[in-house]
């Protein structure tokens, strides 16, 4: 089995006062921001680009159900922001072992040294959504010229230089929208469980942190 790489950073970027100096010497200053609850019924989660959703498959894994907050993990950097990662928080439990989160057909045997299975980003902005709410949204996307510009308005109203996000809501469904680090890339997500086997994170590293 491929030894996948685990970032030692997914819980410790929501620590209060969590500092991170690159190799350049650019001091990350990191603060979480909340930006709601996203429900989940089905408890089959999909991390995608949702300027780009299409059908994109949810993780293998069975999710709890019910509502949960999502959390940005903001790096402050000069005179700019990143979201350096993005979770689900399913319980206050620590997470004590993570995994790399895989959809059908993704077989983590077969990856060679420092590959990993994510999701690309082409339009700057990563997602979290329910397969309630995949629909839903897909319907909201395609139903006008100008949903896309709609969505960017949306987020534009949380915005700082240079981050945004949205928790868009529609139909009591609703995926939770932000940007996605530096831009463009492919992107990881880890599954955290705490010390009873229960899954208590879900995170995307944006890789602001190398």
């Amino acid at each position: 089995m491929a030894n996948i790489f685990i970032p030692k950073h997914l819980e410790k970027a929501y620590e209060k006062g969590f500092t991170y100096r690159d190799d350049t010497n650019d001091v990350h200053r990191f603060y979480t921001q909340e930006i709601g609850n996203l429900k989940i019924t089905e408890g089959n989660i999909i991390a995608c680009d949702p300027f780009l959703y299409n059908d994109d498959l949810p993780f293998t894994v069975k999710f709890p159900t019910g509502s949960f907050p999502v959390q940005l993990a903001i790096a402050q950097v000069n005179d700019d922001e990143r979201v350096g990662f993005a979770r689900i928080k399913f319980s206050d439990a620590a997470p004590e072992t993570w995994e790399l989160a895989v959809c059908e057909g993704q077989d983590i045997s077969k990856l060679k040294k420092d590959e990993f299975f994510g999701y690309g980003v082409d339009a700057g902005t990563g997602g979290f959504m329910d397969t309630s709410a995949s629909e839903e949204f897909t319907n909201f996307m395609s139903e006008s010229e100008d949903s896309y510009q709609n969505l960017i308005d949306a987020m534009h109203e949380n915005y700082k230089d240079t981050r945004d996000w949205l928790l868009w809501e529609s139909n009591k469904v609703n995926v939770a929208v932000f940007s996605a680090g530096w831009g463009d890339g492919v992107y990881a997500t880890y599954i955290g469980y705490d010390k009873a086997g229960n899954i208590c994170r879900l995170v995307t590293d944006f890789q602001v942190i190398e």
